[in-house]
C-alpha cells in the first residue's frame, strides 16, 4: 500500500509544485494520475521514490515511512517504469529484465528462479521471441515493454509507472492497459501517470486528477473524468469541446 500525507514538495527555494497531496493506493487497485504539463505528476512520482526529498511521515509505503527503508528493501517493494530510457550498453534484453532481480540476488548471481521469473516476465509483455537481442537495437515501444518486464520481475508490492503506453503502438497500448489490469487483480497497489484521459477510463479504478500542484479531484474513474472535469483540467480550446459532445467521449 502507498499513502500519501499532505505533500507538500518544491524544488529548492522556489514555490512549492506539489501542495498539501493526500491520497491512497491499496494493495489490487489501480489509481491513474492525470493533469496537464507542469501539474506535478513527474514530481509527485519522484518524491514517492525517494528520488526527491520530502517531509518526513508524509510518505509510507506498507505502512513504513519512506525516508526509514533502506534502498534495497524498497526495491524489494516498490518497482518503478519510467517515461523513457536511454541504452547506453549493449545487454541483452534477458540481461536487461534481470536486474529486475538484484534486490533479492546480491552481487548479480542470479539463480535459475530469477531466470525463470525474467523469462516470464518478457512472456507477459509477448517479447520472449527477443530475449537475447541486444537491447540497443530495440525499438522505442520495444523497450518501453522490456523495462516494464523488468518491473514485473522484481514482484513488488507496489508499482509506480509514469506515462507506461508512451512510444507504443495502437495495439500494445490496449495490450499493456489490459496488463495492468491483469496485475493490479492479483494484488499490487499501482499508480501511474498519463496524459490520456481516455486510457484511464479504459483501464477503470480511480483517478486523481492534479492541477498546478494542488490535488482537484479523486474518485472512480466513471465519476471523476467527466466531459466537465476535463473541460476545466486541460483548459480545452472550443473546437476540442465541440468535438466531445460530438462524439460523446470525454478526452480528445
Amino acid at each position: 500500500m502507498i499513502e500519501v500525507r499532505n505533500l507538500t514538495v518544491s524544488y529548492h527555494r522556489a514555490p512549492p509544485v506539489l501542495k498539501n497531496i493526500s491520497l491512497r493506493v491499496s494493495r489490487g487497485e489501480v489509481v491513474n494520475v492525470l493533469g496537464p504539463n507542469g501539474c506535478g505528476k513527474t514530481t509527485l512520482l519522484r518524491a514517492l521514490l525517494g528520488f526527491l526529498p520530502a517531509p518526513p511521515g508524509s510518505i509510507l509505503l506498507e505502512g513504513r515511512p519512506l525516508e526509514t527503508i533502506p534502498r534495497r528493501s524498497l526495491a524489494r517493494s516498490l518497482a518503478y517504469v519510467p517515461q523513457q530510457h536511454a541504452g547506453v550498453f549493449g545487454f541483452r534484453v534477458l540481461d536487461v529484465v534481470l536486474m529486475g532481480r538484484t534486490a533479492r540476488s546480491p552481487w548479480l548471481r542470479f539463480s535459475a528462479e530469477d531466470r525463470q521469473q525474467a523469462m516470464d516476465a518478457l512472456e507477459k509483455v509477448r517479447l520472449t521471441h527477443l530475449a537475447d537481442r541486444s537491447y540497443l537495437e530495440l525499438s522505442g515501444g520495444q523497450r518501453q515493454m522490456v523495462l516494464i518486464a523488468r518491473a514485473l520481475a522484481q514482484d513488488c508490492g507496489a508499482l509506480v509507472m509514469d506515462e507506461p503506453v508512451t512510444g507504443l503502438d495502437y495495439g500494445n497500448q490496449f495490450h499493456l492497459l489490459d496488463l495492468i489490469g491483469e496485475l493490479a487483480a492479483s494484488g499490487p497497489a499501482i499508480l501511474l501517470t498519463t496524459h490520456h484521459p481516455e486510457q484511464a477510463v479504459y483501464l477503470g479504478g480511480r483517478a486523481v486528477l492534479l492541477k498546478d500542484g494542488t490535488l482537484v479531484a479523486d474518485g472512480a474513474v466513471a465519476s471523476t473524468i467527466t466531459e466537465d472535469q476535463v473541460r476545466k483540467l486541460y483548459e480545452l480550446p472550443p473546437r476540442a469541446e465541440a468535438w466531445m459532445r460530438l462524439t460523446g467521449t470525454s478526452a480528445p
